[in-house]
Order: C-alpha cells, then structure tokens, then sequence
C-alpha cells in the first residue's frame, strides 16, 4: 500500500506525532541511524534546513536525509502542517537534552568526538550537563563547524526543563 506523503521543503516544520513520541521511549521499532537521529531532533519549532544543519547535514536536499525524514512520515512518527503541537506541550528533561547532545555532537564531530566521550557520560545533572555542552561547542567550533556548534548549543539548551527559581536564603541566621 502506497503512502502520500507531501513534498518536503526546507521551510517545513516537522513535529512528533503521539505515535513519535510513543516511539522515543519504546524505540520498539527498526529505524535507521539517521531515522533515529531525525526522530530525536524534531522539535515542531525548527524546519527541516535548521533540523540537517543539526545533524551535519549542509544541503537541504541531502537525499538520505529526505529519504528518512520521508520514512519517519511514512510511518507516521513525524508530520508536517498547521496541526504542529504547541510549544506548550513539548517535551523537556535533562535525558532528552543529554541524548541530543550526545547524538549530535557524535555525528557531527565522528571519530572526533571520543575525548568528549567520558564528559558526555558523566552529564547526570544540569552543570554538568552544561559543561559538557561547552566542551562540545567548543570542540565543534574548533573543528570549524561554529554554525553548527551554535544551533546543537541552541537546540540542547531548548531541551532543558526551567529550573525552579531557588528559594532565598534565611537571613538573620
């Protein structure tokens, strides 16, 4: 059975759909690397020029890039369209920001990105989170990619949940 699925432009703005969502926590279905890499990075904010450039893709008519993002629509995990989830209603955990940093920084930097590797792992809390978002910036800008070290910055600090405002300390004690 044959899918229409719409032309993608790289002003589209792909969003999850429940059953993708569904699927970035069961991961029960056989997608490819760069299908997983699109699923994960697909947001409802960014288009698909913004989305490739994340991933390390520069030219909006990478044709694996397409053909994955196609797939994802096929299956229905990702659509594009004026039904796109609210802002509101985006995901946000310090999980969700660690894989994408990792995920990212991986495909972007590949066998370049093994010293990062240990920080990466250790990323359990914000700060150290954000340390290792600074090391892989860096790492990226270094190796002449600021474009992209600036959107995976971007995006990953989009990913953070807001962090309660601390509560001030007594004074008098």
């Amino acid at each position: 059975m044959a899918t229409d699925i719409p032309r993608l432009a790289a002003t589209d703005v792909p969003f999850k759909t429940s059953a993708g969502r569904a699927e970035m926590a069961r991961r029960s279905m056989e997608l490819g690397t760069l299908e997983r890499a699109l699923l994960i990075v697909v947001d409802g904010r960014q288009d698909i020029a913004a989305l490739f450039a994340a991933l390390g893709r520069r030219d909006t008519g990478d044709d694996a890039a397409l053909a994955a993002l196609r797939r994802l629509a096929g299956l229905g995990l990702v659509a594009t369209g004026a039904e796109a989830l609210p802002p509101a209603t985006q995901r946000k955990s310090l999980a969700l920001a660690r894989l994408y940093l990792i995920e990212s920084t991986g495909r972007a930097l590949r066998a370049q990105a093994t010293h990062l590797q240990p920080l990466l792992r250790e990323a359990v809390d914000e700060p150290s989170l954000l340390r290792a978002l600074a090391a892989c910036h860096q790492a990226l800008v270094h190796a002449g990619a600021r474009g992209q070290a600036d959107a995976i910055r971007a995006r990953c600090l989009e990913l953070l949940p807001v962090s309660p405002p601390m509560p001030p300390a007594a004074e008098g004690r």
